[in-house]
């Protein structure tokens, strides 16, 4: 009778943790988002990891050329200053390179999915540092890869090899603590462009990269014209602009990008209040920031709270009122 006395105790108290901690039998239970929520609101927060970087950023304005950028943004609305690198032309730096961003506290952590980030034409890399920042609190290591134009597939093909060094290389804190299983590629304008023609030739011969390289998706922010969605095999998320005239939501971005992507789930969400240069704003001031994390943590974390957002039938991002409009493919339709 004891010994069953003890059983019972012992039970109650594993179903009392497991109720605690979300888990029962195994399943996980998601916070059912509350109507009106928004993305933003939800998600657009640091995250629980400290960051660890070398890059060093200083207001764009200090240089002549920062100066004309920070000027241009702002008068299409932008609120915040912009910050840059020494990456020349805004400095004396070479105009080449991979900026890395990781989680401090990496060794403590399950191995890392990887964010290969490319910067818009003309931009700096510095102009993402916030985002980036960001992306490395919720877990992500994140590589920026740069080279001024920054809009065809081999930038971000820098971006993997520094990636992929690192992970080998017993001297780096990220050695064996980055889980190219779970890479996304990402980008802005340009940038954007690049991601999506990576999202084209990568997946075909990632093994060949490393054994273990997986492409998980794509975040293409505002992207430019030179790709074609038809080629893309891997989950992507458009986010557009409802004030952005370079890259208008009307444009490519649906005629031959989101509405050709029929080998893939494809979500577009066009944003009120958002320009083409809001992404180089500050955070608070981007308010499609909330829904990138939300994508990524539901592409490399399978995150539930986030996939509400893009998953199922009474999924939450149509009434998001962040959005002027949100669609999905018929394989989106389908995703589970």
């Amino acid at each position: 009778m004891m010994r069953n006395a003890a059983r019972a105790v012992v039970a109650m108290a594993i179903t009392t943790v497991a109720a605690l901690t979300g888990v029962v039998t195994g399943t996980a239970t998601a916070d059912e988002v509350a109507p009106g929520t928004t993305a933003q609101s939800l998600f657009n927060k640091p995250g629980p990891h400290p960051v660890a970087t070398t890059v060093r950023t200083n207001p764009c304005q200090e240089s002549i050329y920062g100066m004309v950028q920070h000027i241009g943004v702002h008068i299409f609305g932008n609120r915040d200053d912009l910050t840059c690198t020494q990456a020349f032309p805004n400095g004396l730096d070479s105009p080449i390179g991979v900026n890395t961003y990781y989680p401090a506290d990496i060794a403590e952590l399950p191995n890392a999915p990887l964010l290969v980030f490319m910067a818009g034409f003309d931009a700096n890399p510095g102009m993402y540092d916030a985002l980036a920042k960001q992306w490395a609190s919720q877990g992500f290591v994140v590589e920026i890869p740069y080279e001024f134009f920054n809009s065809l597939a081999y930038v971000p093909a820098m971006g993997i090899a520094t990636a992929v060094l690192a992970n080998r290389d017993p001297n780096s804190p990220l050695y064996n603590k980055i889980d190219l299983s779970r890479t996304v590629f990402g980008g802005h304008s340009g940038g954007g462009q690049a991601a999506l023609q990576a999202a084209t030739v990568v997946p075909p011969v990632a093994s060949l990269i490393d054994p273990s390289m997986r492409v998980l998706g794509v975040l293409a922010i505002e992207p430019g014209p030179v790709a074609i969605g038809a080629a893309i095999g891997v989950p992507t998320l458009f986010l557009t602009g409802y004030n952005d005239f370079v890259v208008p939501d009307f444009a490519w971005v649906r005629w031959w990008q989101y509405n050709l992507t029929f080998n893939a789930p494809s979500w577009i969400a066009n944003a009120r209040g958002v320009s083409h240069f809001s992404p180089i704003d500050g955070l608070d001031n981007y308010l499609s920031a909330g829904t990138a994390i939300a994508w990524l943590q539901y592409l490399a974390f399978d995150d539930d709270t986030a996939k509400q957002f893009f998953v199922g039938p009474n999924w939450r991002l149509p009434a998001d009122q962040t959005y002027f409009s949100v669609e999905r493919n018929a394989l989106a339709n389908a995703v589970k």
